[in-house]
């Protein structure tokens, strides 16, 4: 008996380290579940139907706020109007203030959850056959004030899911192996908030068991609600920021879209339900298929007026835009606005382009501040400062004057002689995001450049590029003023970035 207790003891430091790396393995290459990471086919859609909106936040030269908001006006429309069914998929969601300890702000971020609690409670009040459900990150349902949101939703009679992103890929397999091995089990029993927030949003310091989940976890952010449009058509919103106070201060941009196009998306919005728990989902389900079955026979439209339209998620979001970007020709012209661009293969297309004698224009977010803290403008900073220099000044970079908010569009535009491919979804254009790490989306269009969506996608950049407002308010500024060409900054950039590590 002592032999075999001390054989044990010799041996128990190789068998964890053993425990450890096959956990780790196994949680960088486990398969995702049917219905993630789809790659919807393209789908013809009226090219006037599709809407491009966003949210600007700014300064005149007196400081005083500048602010255009369409997105909230935009989800309120589409829940009211639904009489069949309300699907709503979002991230971190209440109105919690930042964790941070409170740097200046341009405006005071005003609740915005509760709004939509509203909205969402009203909607099921006044026509009680509606099937409304609401997807959320779990995250959510562990701060005190988006619990209490959730609660009058169920209250409502709104069934309300955190969605199980335990199925998905680690992003840093090592730790989360090195966590579930020697802290998750045991945590639980820790309820002192003593720990720091890493969610940057809400209460700022949280339980070890929450940091752990947090720390670990992966972020469910598709944006996007889905609804019936009051008659036999359904439509999609997606859009760029979560649904709570301190995001809704951010300059952000949705894409709304109808038709057959939506369908693989609300179907892979179904088997998230259905892996998180939903069983009861066959009312809504069987209205869902008669509105899908009303798209899939179009009424003819006019080739002057036609588009197409397609919804990517996770990792195809990065294999759609890159291999657009490498498809495009000397003289065409690429533009992209971004809170975070750190993906090695995106940088490297980006640089093949400019060589090619593509114009490429990027307007990314200083990484400055953000949620109440200073930040170090990683990894923006860095990847400007290596595009600027390999491309010899081709890949023109300006930088979003932010105010305390964060500039979180995820837009890319490509401009060919009689198309425009636009972009907009809720990735950041990280490996984390990008990797099938996180729950992400993007809608994304091929339009004439007459529609109103390209109209309005291409006019809201240049806007903010060439700085053409009244009231001397400047949107951007130039690409040296915070460029960082430190060497030692670049590489740590490399190694959270090869870490899946998140910039927020």
């Amino acid at each position: 008996m002592a032999r075999a207790l001390r054989w044990l003891l010799r041996s128990l430091p190789v068998l964890l380290l053993l425990a450890w790396a096959l956990g780790a393995v196994w949680l960088s290459l486990k398969p995702l579940p049917p219905g993630l990471h789809i790659a919807g086919a393209w789908q013809a859609v009226p090219a006037r139907s599709v809407q491009f909106l966003r949210d600007v936040s700014a300064a005149d030269a007196h400081g005083a706020p500048l602010i255009e908001q369409q997105i909230d006006a935009e989800l309120a429309g589409m829940i009211l109007r639904a009489r069949q069914l309300v699907l709503l998929d979002t991230g971190l969601f209440g109105d919690l203030p930042a964790a941070g300890p409170g740097a200046s702000r341009l405006r005071t971020a005003l609740p915005e959850a509760a709004g939509l609690v509203d909205t969402l409670s009203r909607a099921k009040t006044q026509h009680p056959e509606l099937s409304v459900l609401v997807l959320t990150d779990p995250s959510t349902q562990q701060m005190d004030g988006s619990q209490r949101l959730l609660e009058r939703l169920q209250t409502a009679g709104i069934e309300v899911l955190a969605v199980d992103v335990t199925r998905l890929r680690a992003a840093d397999p090592a730790f989360t192996s090195f966590w579930d091995l020697c802290c998750r089990w045991w945590s639980r029993a820790l309820t002192a908030s003593t720990w720091p927030n890493p969610l940057e949003v809400g209460p700022p310091d949280v339980p070890m068991q929450l940091w752990g989940q947090l720390r670990t976890y992966q972020r469910s952010h598709r944006q996007v609600l889905i609804a019936d449009d009051g008659g036999d058509g359904i439509e999609a919103l997606l859009f760029s920021r979560p649904l709570h106070a301190e995001a809704a201060i951010h300059s952000a941009t949705a894409l709304k879209f109808s038709g057959s196009a939506i369908e693989p998306l609300l179907e892979s919005e179904f088997v998230l339900a259905q892996l998180s728990g939903w069983s009861d989902g066959g009312s809504m389900q069987a209205r869902a298929q008669r509105l899908l079955e009303q798209q899939r026979h179009p009424l003819p439209l006019d080739g002057a007026d036609t588009g197409r339209a397609r919804v990517v998620t996770e990792a195809a979001i990065a294999s759609t835009l890159v291999g657009r970007i490498d498809a495009t020709h000397k003289g065409g012209r690429i533009a992209i606005a971004a809170l975070y661009l750190a993906q090695r293969e995106l940088v490297r297309a980006l640089l093949d382009a400019a060589r090619r004698g593509v114009n490429v224009r990027l307007l990314l977010d200083p990484g400055k501040d953000g949620y109440g803290y200073q930040h170090s403008g990683i990894p923006n900073r860095q990847v400007a400062s290596e595009l600027i220099a390999a491309s010899d000044g081709a890949i023109r970079v300006r930088w979003y004057r932010t105010h305390g908010e964060q500039f979180s569009p995820g837009v890319a535009l490509v401009q060919g002689d009689a198309i425009v491919w636009l972009m907009v979804g809720t990735a950041d254009f990280s490996r984390r995001d990008l990797g099938d790490f996180n729950l992400a989306a993007a809608a994304v269009a091929e339009l004439p450049p007459s529609a109103p969506a390209a109209t309005g996608a291409l006019g809201w950049f240049d806007t903010l590029w060439y700085n053409r407002a009244s009231s001397g308010t400047e949107y951007t500024t130039d690409a040296d003023v915070y460029a960082d060409a430190s060497q030692l900054n670049y590489w740590q950039y490399r190694l959270l970035e090869a870490m899946g590590a998140s910039f927020d």
